[in-house]
């Protein structure tokens, strides 16, 4: 729980659009398989392919954490563990190695270590200490100590053609540059040009949190992003479209009125004030960062 959380509502935003695919999208399915493929993709109830939001936000998180550490002043762990510092160590060295570690450690993985360090301390220290220590990627997308403020929602699937595609796929042997025998195999594909809704929502930013979100939105904006798997052969190309972006702001004028508009409509665009031009919003919280 963060102080902003502590305190309650202060900000949230809502981007929506749709998620168009320049080239097939692959997201397995696991076991259940409704084809006849050795790796079906993944799809609703009703035999729908969709987007796990699992799969949105990890390869959002993957972009945004590869370009944060190129930032300066910016800190991103990218949820690598350090346990070489604590091998062999007691408890308490370990606690005084998270205490005093710089600021470019995050403890991400300590859990045992962390739970000792957390009874030694008020809530309120807690949470100053693991700002500190969070770096901000860990702070905007989650950790095992603090929640994440980023929500990305499943992604249903909107234009299709109606019908996946079975691809063929072979094992190459390194040496010969040739496929290997008896080692084929099929794989399920949402042909290209599909498009999936897409909703993120993003609770009580600081204004580090809002950069780092727009910079993995105008990557996907730029038809830079890849989502899914085999994407090395150059599936899961896509690009955002039509982008709304809907913004509460508590911290202003206007508060009451605000919240009770957001309080008592259903509809995001009659909770919240749209902001009328999405990419004019994206280039100035990146510039910000900086």
């Amino acid at each position: 729980m963060s102080k902003l959380n502590k305190r309650g509502l202060t900000s949230k935003y809502l981007f929506k659009g749709r998620l168009k695919f320049k080239t097939a999208l692959h997201v397995g399915g696991g076991k259940i398989n409704v084809t006849n493929t050795d790796n079906p993709i993944v799809r609703t109830p009703e035999g729908f392919p969709f987007i796990p939001g699992s799969s949105f936000k990890g390869a959002f998180r993957s972009m945004v954490e590869k370009l944060a550490v190129s930032i300066p002043g910016l800190r991103t762990c990218q949820l690598i563990e350090d346990e070489e510092s604590f091998k062999g160590k007691s408890d308490e060295e370990c606690l005084r190695i998270i205490e005093n570690k710089d600021a470019d450690y995050c403890p991400t993985a300590i859990h045992k270590e962390f739970a000792k360090w957390k009874q030694n301390k008020t809530e309120t220290e807690l949470i100053t200490m693991l700002e500190d220590k969070l770096c901000n990627t860990c702070t905007l997308f989650g950790s095992p100590y603090m929640a994440s403020k980023i929500t990305f929602h499943d992604l249903k699937i909107g234009d299709w053609a109606g019908v996946t595609q079975i691809r063929d796929g072979v094992v190459i042997d390194r040496d010969s540059e040739r496929a290997k025998d008896r080692l084929k195999y099929d794989f399920e594909v949402v042909p290209p040009d599909a498009a999936f809704d897409m909703e993120i929502w993003l609770e009580n930013p600081n204004p580090t949190d809002m950069g780092l979100t727009c910079i993995g939105l105008n990557e996907f904006l730029s038809e830079m992003a890849y989502l899914g798997g085999i994407k090395s052969r150059g599936l899961g190309n896509c690009r955002i479209k039509d982008l709304e972006i809907y913004e509460l702001n508590l911290e202003t004028d206007k508060k009451e009125e605000r919240l009770m508009k957001y309080l008592t409509h259903t509809k995001p665009e009659d909770k919240m004030e749209n902001i009328s031009d999405p990419s004019h919003f994206i280039q100035t919280q990146i510039e910000a960062l900086f």
